[in-house]
C-alpha cells in the first residue's frame, strides 16, 4: 500500500474507495471525489505508467495507472491511497479493502467500479474459452461479493456508509450490438445483471444499520478503452466524457442520499442532464 499525504485538520476529510480507478469510469469518479473533499483510495492492476496490465489485445499501449490517478487527488489538495488488485486474486480482494480502511481511516463512501478484462479481446459466446468465460464470471460478480461483503461489514460496524455498485445496461436491457461493434461478451451481461441485484438487497437488510446502496448505469461512455480499442469504437462514438459520470456519481453519493430510495438503480447521463452536467 503506498499512502501520499495531502492537507490535514482538525476535522476529517470525507472518505471514499473506488475500485478499478486507474482510467475511466473509477479514475474519473477518484478524481471528482478530490475535487469534491474526499480523500480517495483507488485500487487497479496498472500500477504504473506503462506496466503490461495497460496492453490491449492489440498490443497498445492503454494511458492510466494508479500513480497518475494518485497525482490527480494529490493535485486537488487530498490523500491519495493507492492499492494494486487484480479481481482474480481471491486472497487480496479483503485484504484489499482492510489496507482501504487502514490508510483513510474509515469509508464513508464506496464505489465498486472495476471489471475483468479478458486478454484477448471481446469474442461471441461459441468463441469463448472457457477458462475466460469462468474468470468473467468470478470477476465481475463473485469477486464484486466478496469486496461488498468487507465493505458493508465495515460500514454497519460504523452505522453508517454509501456504496455505489456500477451496473451496465448489458446486464438490464437487450442490445443489439455486434460483437465487433462494442457488443458485449454474454458471461459480461449475465454477471452484470446478478450485480445489479447487490445493491437492493444490501439495502434490505442492512440500511436498518445505516448502509445505503445504489446501482449506476453509466451508459456509453467514451474512455481510454473504448476509444483505443476498435471493437469498442461504437461505445466511444455515442459515449459521453467520463467526468461527468463520475461527478453524477459523487452527487449521488453525497447529496442523492437524502433524494433517492435506497437499493434504487439510477442511469448516470440522466443524473447528469438533472445536475446540468450534459
Amino acid at each position: 500500500m503506498q499512502l501520499s499525504s495531502g492537507v490535514g485538520g482538525v476535522n476529517p476529510a470525507p472518505t471514499a474507495l473506488v475500485t478499478g480507478a486507474s482510467r475511466g469510469i473509477g479514475r474519473a469518479t477518484a478524481i471528482a471525489l478530490a475535487e469534491a473533499g474526499f480523500d480517495v483510495a483507488i485500487t487497479a492492476r496498472t500500477v504504473n505508467e506503462g506496466d503490461d496490465t495497460a496492453r490491449t489485445a492489440s498490443g497498445a499501449l492503454l494511458p492510466g495507472s494508479l500513480a497518475s490517478t494518485a497525482a490527480e487527488i494529490t493535485a486537488r489538495g487530498r490523500r491519495a491511497v493507492s492499492i494494486p488488485l487484480d479481481l482474480l486474486d481471491a486472497g487480496a480482494l479483503v485484504p484489499a479493502v482492510q489496507a482501504a480502511i487502514a490508510g483513510l481511516g474509515q469509508l464513508d463512501v464506496v464505489v465498486n467500479n472495476a471489471i475483468y478484462v479478458a486478454p484477448g479481446g471481446p469474442k461471441a459466446f461459441l468463441d469463448l474459452d472457457p477458462d475466460d468465460l469462468v474468470k468473467q464470471l468470478w470477476g465481475d460478480l463473485t469477486a464484486q461479493l466478496l469486496l461488498l461483503q468487507a465493505q458493508v461489514a465495515h460500514m454497519v460496524s460504523r452505522g453508517r456508509g454509501v456504496i455505489i455498485n456500477i451496473g451496465s445496461g448489458s446486464g438490464k436491457y437487450r442490445l443489439p450490438m455486434p460483437i465487433a461493434e462494442g457488443g458485449p461478451q454474454l458471461p459480461y451481461c449475465a454477471a452484470k445483471a446478478g450485480f445489479h441485484r447487490a445493491a437492493d438487497r444490501i439495502a434490505f437488510e442492512y440500511g436498518g444499520s445505516g448502509v445505503v446502496a445504489f446501482t449506476v448505469d453509466p451508459g456509453f461512455v467514451a474512455t481510454e478503452r473504448t476509444r483505443m480499442v476498435s471493437e469498442l469504437g461504437g461505445i466511444a462514438a455515442r459515449g459521453v466524457e467520463p467526468l461527468v459520470v463520475g461527478r453524477a456519481i459523487v452527487w449521488l453519493a453525497t447529496h442523492g442520499v437524502a433524494e433517492k430510495e435506497n437499493g434504487s438503480y439510477h442511469q448516470a447521463q440522466d443524473l447528469a442532464r438533472e445536475l446540468g452536467l450534459l
